[in-house]
């Protein structure tokens, strides 16, 4: 199946959702990768044909919570789920996640993150964010902490699921002492970092100064990791107990 490049940003405790300003930040997201908008979710929770009149109502309810866009289709409606049906899709819902995806052979995992982190404000209210490849179903549900099944995930029995597990880890409110697993991509404000444990903390610092490229600005620390790297550094974590995706709940 074909893979996608993921970006989630999990948001501070009451984050704000101003809706002009995250619909402004997102479509200045999909005119830095080149893509138009075609869709969005609507109030009915269905993806419909986008409309500036229509969009504009959906986005200025009183009760509007969240923003949900999506690229054009790819084959014809029938034919596959709408929310899946396209090369680029963004999410943003103060109360899940902000998520942006695109299609792994339009655009590299690191030009994904550059693009998100040059528009102002856009990943402003997110203490942790990471970038990982997925297929398109599985990996958006694997965003927003569900089990979405597809011919590359098939059902198993006996074990937890990755995305079920951090789920369940911030349902307990345990997030800030674990983060969720080592990804390709991963950034931190200084105050996700501070949350942690003081061992976790510094396993981690020791992690990143071990593994991989990190640097820090702008009050983020941003830690990149090859695929090699990435698996060193989260065995290095794992004997910390500290990785959220690997604790089955």
């Amino acid at each position: 199946m074909d893979q996608y490049h993921f970006l989630v940003g999990e948001f501070t405790k009451d984050s704000p959702f101003i809706p002009a300003a995250a619909s402004a930040q997102l479509f200045a997201w999909f005119a830095q990768i080149g893509e138009p908008v075609e869709r969005y979710g609507s109030k009915s929770g269905k993806v419909v044909k986008f409309s500036q009149k229509n969009y504009d109502k959906t986005l200025n309810a009183p009760d509007a919570d969240g923003i949900e866009l999506f690229s054009p289709r790819i084959v014809p409606p029938d034919e596959a789920d709408e929310t899946t049906n396209c090369d680029a899709l963004a999410i943003y819902q103060p109360s899940v996640t902000l998520l942006l995806a695109m299609r792994a052979s339009k655009l590299p995992l690191q030009q994904l993150f550059d693009a998100a982190a040059s528009i102002p404000g856009l990943l402003d209210h997110c203490d942790y964010v990471y970038g990982y490849s997925e297929t398109l179903g599985y990996g958006t549900g694997y965003a927003r902490g569900y089990r979405q099944l597809d011919a590359a995930h098939p059902m198993t029995f006996g074990s937890g699921d990755p995305g079920n597990n951090w789920d369940a880890i911030k349902r307990k409110g345990l997030q800030y002492e674990h983060i969720r697993d080592v990804y390709p991509i991963n950034t931190f404000s200084q105050s996700r970092l501070e949350a942690l444990p003081p061992a976790r903390l510094q396993a981690l610092r020791t992690a990143m100064q071990t593994h991989g490229r990190c640097d820090a600005h702008d009050g983020k620390t941003h830690w990149f990791l090859s695929g090699e790297e990435q698996t060193a550094a989260r065995a290095d974590l794992l004997a910390h107990a500290m990785l959220g995706s690997h604790i089955d709940n």
